[in-house]
């Protein structure tokens, strides 16, 4: 079912942008590239790798606490499998409800601050919510798992956004395509994998902790090197990254 109304979303979709109007005012100025993927790897390589960087806590931190964690409650806390059911359709709707207002938060006092804030947490609370994750206690369980999707709530409201504005319009579309999808496959696709071998060789429960730990300090680092972009204008040319970064 979900693979059926996937389809049908994708064929509607395509028929809107078969019928979407250009904007004129972004494409006034940008040729037509005959080969993006090309154009995109030899001048915007840099924006591609430190894009995948960017959403490096985003990628760990989602499969991690929305993929992973089932397997984690069923073979290390030994829960039953239907009350970590449960919890994963309530942090959903945690995620879903606060993904807009972390977004229009974002419009009021910019990118940054709520993406440090994202990486930041992520890196502090990382073991602190794995070691409530570990507890007994399934209050205490079910909020240490609330904390990690509020924390992820915290970068996915921003990121979409963020990464168009990072990137120039003559390639933005295959730019954010590679670094975006790349980011998600590789550091994301991993992360259980990750999680499991890394308990299995450590023989320490809450050793997962340490991957989001470091996936949030490659992008605490990465945020801190962006430019503020909330309020530029998205026809802007060049990308808003730090030549510093």
């Amino acid at each position: 079912m979900p693979f059926l109304i996937g389809l049908t979303i994708g064929i509607f979709g395509l028929y809107i942008r078969r019928h979407l109007i250009e904007n004129e005012v972004i494409e006034r100025g940008h040729a037509h590239l005959t080969s993006p993927v090309r154009e995109a790897f030899r001048t915007e390589w840099r924006t591609i790798a430190r894009l995948i960087a960017l959403g490096a806590v985003g990628a760990v931190g989602f499969y991690m606490s929305f993929v992973y964690i089932t397997t984690y409650l069923r073979q290390v806390d030994h829960i039953t499998q239907s009350k970590p059911s449960i919890s994963i359709r309530f942090l959903w709707w945690v995620l879903l409800l606060l993904i807009p207002v972390v977004g229009k938060l974002s419009d009021h006092i910019g990118r940054k601050p709520v993406l440090l804030a994202a990486a930041g947490g992520m890196f502090l609370l990382a073991w602190p919510l794995f070691w409530m994750l570990h507890y007994p206690d399934l209050a205490v369980n079910l909020i240490g798992q609330v904390g990690f999707a509020v924390l992820s709530a915290l970068f996915w409201g921003v990121i979409p956004a963020t990464m168009v504005e990072l990137v120039p319009v003559r390639v933005r579309c295959t730019v954010l395509s590679l670094g975006y999808n790349a980011g998600m496959a590789v550091l994301g696709g991993l992360t259980p994998m990750l999680a499991v071998y890394t308990i299995t060789r450590s023989h320490y429960d809450l050793s997962p902790a340490f991957l989001l730990m470091a996936a949030a300090a490659l992008s605490f680092v990465v945020v801190i090197g962006l430019r503020e972009t909330y309020k530029m204008p998205l026809v802007s040319p060049a990308s808003a990254l730090a030549d510093a970064a």
